[in-house]
């Protein structure tokens, strides 16, 4: 039995999680820059956005790792 697998699947629910609320976090700031802002304003609500998604994006890199079997090797 693999101790690994409870470890990873946990990792996998926190992932999921934090993508959640990290989803969440970037519509609050698209309905922010809905509202008539200054410049500045914007610019750091885009560069927040933009950090939100790189942080999606790897959480959803984990996730997808997390989800590749041990030995996927389609030549064994």
């Amino acid at each position: 039995m693999d101790k690994k697998r409870p470890k990873m699947t946990q990792d996998k629910l926190e992932y999921q999680l934090k993508k959640a609320f990290l989803e969440q976090e970037a519509d609050k700031f698209i309905d922010y820059l809905c509202e008539l802002r200054t410049k500045p304003e914007v610019y750091a609500a885009i560069e927040k956005i933009a950090l939100l998604h790189l942080e999606i994006q790897n959480c959803e890199d984990i996730i997808y790792t997390a989800n590749i079997p041990e030995f996927d090797d389609p030549l064994n």
